[in-house]
């Protein structure tokens, strides 16, 4: 990949060069071709981006609050950090056989304590999480809200809460149709700050009916 420079208001593709933003900056880059065949490193890549980013698909809008603040400051975005976390840390398996490894994925990123013990319980008509809090924890950190994810692999869908209980209550309830409570289901556990300035990492609480 060669950057070009002196060309600032190419947009689009143009012969062999093409102009993009990112993250607001202007980028031109020249596009090489190649006959050889990919090798199974690059191989095993792409495949290692496919299963990151159909785990993440479904799930944008909980990481774009949960690595906003990683990114704060950076030219990076929330996107690219979740997407250069999980794939370095939370697959399994060699190409091409690589799959996610769901108790490793991080979906969020922070200064905030995370949940402390937490725990998932399946009930007739819904998934109930609990946690525990430190009896010294700060006020402020007690009024955090619980982001609460329920990913289902066999669908590649999920469903989430960017807004649950407050830390205090030690409790959230997440109501399921029946058809739901029968999939495969892994659940995760972060929290935001009151003012919506400040998330914990996640943690990945368990998988039902594995």
């Amino acid at each position: 990949m060669n950057t070009i420079a002196g060309i600032s208001n190419l947009r689009g593709k143009v012969g062999n060069l093409v102009s993009y933003t990112l993250n607001g900056k202007n980028v031109v880059r020249e596009l090489g071709e190649t006959t050889k065949p990919p090798t199974k490193p690059k191989l095993a890549n792409y495949q290692k981006m496919a299963v990151v980013n159909a785990f993440l698909k479904p799930i944008l809008p909980f990481i774009k609050l949960g690595f906003a603040f990683a990114v704060q400051g950076t030219d990076r975005n929330q996107h690219n950090e979740a997407v250069s976390y999980n794939k370095r840390f939370a697959l399994q398996g060699e190409y091409p056989n690589i799959a996610m490894d769901y108790s490793k994925a991080l979906l969020s990123k922070g200064d905030l304590p995370p949940a402390l013990s937490p725990a998932i319980n399946k009930l007739p008509n819904g998934i109930e999480f609990t946690w525990q809090v430190p009896a010294d924890m700060d006020y402020a950190d007690l009024c955090n809200r619980a982001m609460l994810l329920l990913y289902f692999p066999e669908s590649k869908t999920a469903i989430f809460d960017l807004s649950g209980a407050r830390r205090s209550e030690l409790r959230d309830f997440f109501p399921l149709a029946s058809e739901l409570l029968e999939q495969t289901i892994h659940a995760y556990i972060a929290f935001v700050g009151d003012d919506r300035l400040s998330v914990s990492d996640s943690v990945w609480v368990g998988s039902i009916n594995q």
